[in-house]
């Protein structure tokens, strides 16, 4: 069945790019004497934020030169001017601190450049963000005249562009019919050698009420609807294998009987399995454990034995780790296993909203979505449901895509891949490690993967492609 796609736009909220190359791909101004390296253009609390580290090693300066860099975001006729940075030679300096520091902003930073010598400043400029910087280019202007005049009409090199490249949500496919299980397991106490079960006997009382109140959580939900319960008796290896086949199922069905009574169900909705012998929680026990003969047992364990020579092999050759097992493990290898099987009833928006926080598990993925779309996209809210989403359904690879688009959205890319690796190769996975290295300043590998989903039919990816190519 073909999945319902669905696209959306979410507000830059937390948007950042992280640090770009260093060295001889780092951006490089004044006729490349001056490398721009760590660069970070990221908005946070309200403002644009520029950062970067200004690295002069290649430049040579006359004593009487002064270089003034002045970055600027762009769109249209929109211009907003951030913090100058001036570079002086050795007697611009001493006239810039006596006379010229009047002619700029109070907030300027200026450096003496200091010819032959190793020499990176660090800069941070930082202006009010406005809506009409969502699709905007963060240049540097360069005046290396002295010229002065409009710093919007001086020679300028692009930094960065600001993109809101649109992320692409899947709408989950909905459940045909919604199906749950509740699990358990109880240790009840029998007589030795007996299949009948006393209520009061030991801790049965404490084991009992377990099973029952799983079967009345969902017997008394009204969204909810019981189909199936399986009880399966597990023996221990203890005495013949034989007699362990009818202990196991003898107790497995007596347990049956006695759920019917008390629950009041149709006995057509219980299953009653048995295991004569669990050897694979014994296996397990043995694995963590720091028995003397650890790995002979296990060659034991896992060897073509049968269940009666295998069980007097270990007890016969290790027979100090054979009585340890017997005291601690064996008592719980004598278990009952139940599930509770059953329907849940479909919910709209408004119900399934009420649920997310109390009983997640009887929502769908396509109903959490349709909560998801009761908010405003972005919001603390919007992105609490798809990481609800994702934990109720953690190998989904729709609910692992739509809550990697949401940590793509706040900046948290390490986050994103971990999730869009459980996504796979959906085509909106695909695009989403687009959006990862547009914003990363990998535009190659961003419009490579941004054309391979764009023809696997994503529609974002389109709008993105335009993003990239507008000026």
């Amino acid at each position: 069945m073909k999945k319902n796609r669905v696209l959306l736009y979410i507000c830059m909220a937390g948007m950042s790019c992280p640090a770009m190359a260093q060295g001889s791909d780092a951006p490089r101004v004044a006729a490349d004497a001056v490398a721009l390296e760590n660069l970070k253009v990221e908005r946070s609390e309200g403002n644009l934020i520029v950062d970067m580290d200004v690295n002069l090693n290649d430049l040579k300066m006359a004593g009487n030169e002064r270089f003034v860099f002045t970055p600027l975001v762009k769109s249209g006729d929109n211009v907003r001017q951030l913090m100058p940075f001036v570079v002086n030679g050795r007697r611009q300096q001493i006239s810039y601190e006596r006379y010229a520091h009047k002619d700029f902003a109070d907030q300027t930073m200026a450096v003496r450049r200091k010819n032959g010598t190793e020499q990176t400043v660090h800069y941070t400029g930082v202006v009010p963000y406005e809506s009409w910087m969502e699709n905007s280019n963060v240049v540097l202007a360069e005046d290396l005249c002295g010229c002065g005049g409009r710093v919007e009409d001086q020679q300028s090199t692009t930094l960065h562009r600001l993109r809101q490249y649109g992320m692409a949500y899947i709408r989950p496919e909905a459940e045909a019919e919604k199906e749950r299980k509740e699990e358990g397991r109880a240790f009840l106490d029998f007589p030795v050698d007996q299949t009948v079960l006393y209520p009061d006997y030991r801790d049965n009382p404490t084991e009992l009420e377990k099973i029952m109140n799983t079967i009345n959580v969902v017997k008394e939900d009204k969204n909810t609807t019981i189909t199936h319960i399986s009880i399966h008796g597990y023996a221990s290896p203890e005495d013949t294998y034989e007699h362990n086949t009818e202990l196991a199922w003898g107790r497995a069905r007596t347990l049956k009987d006695y759920v019917v009574r008390l629950s009041g169900l149709d006995e057509s909705l219980f299953e009653v399995k048995s295991t004569p012998e669990d050897w694979e929680g014994l296996r397990r026990y043995v694995a963590e454990s720091g028995l003397e003969h650890k790995a002979e047992i296990l060659t034991l364990i896992d060897g073509d034995l049968e269940p009666d020579p295998k069980e007097w092999a270990i007890k016969s050759r290790y027979p100090d780790d054979y009585r340890y097992m017997l005291q601690n493990w064996y008592p719980a290898l004598r278990h009952s296993d139940y599930v509770v099987t059953y329907h849940v009833r479909p919910f709209t928006a408004e119900e399934a909203r009420e649920l997310l926080y109390t009983k997640p598990q009887q929502l769908s993925l396509e109903e959490m979505f349709m909560v998801a779309q009761t908010y405003e996209p972005g919001s603390v809210e919007f992105n609490e449901v798809f990481e609800i989403a994702v934990r109720m359904y953690p190998d989904n690879p729709v609910a692992n895509l739509n809550v990697a688009c949401t940590m793509i959205e706040l900046g948290r890319y390490d986050r994103a891949e971990a999730y869009l690796r459980k996504a796979g190769n959906l085509p909106e996975a695909i695009h989403a490690r687009g959006v990862i290295a547009a914003r990363q300043g990998r535009d190659a590998e961003a419009r490579r993967l941004f054309e391979q989903a764009r023809d696997a039919g994503v529609e974002a990816a389109a709008e993105n492609l335009r993003l990239m190519d507008m000026e």
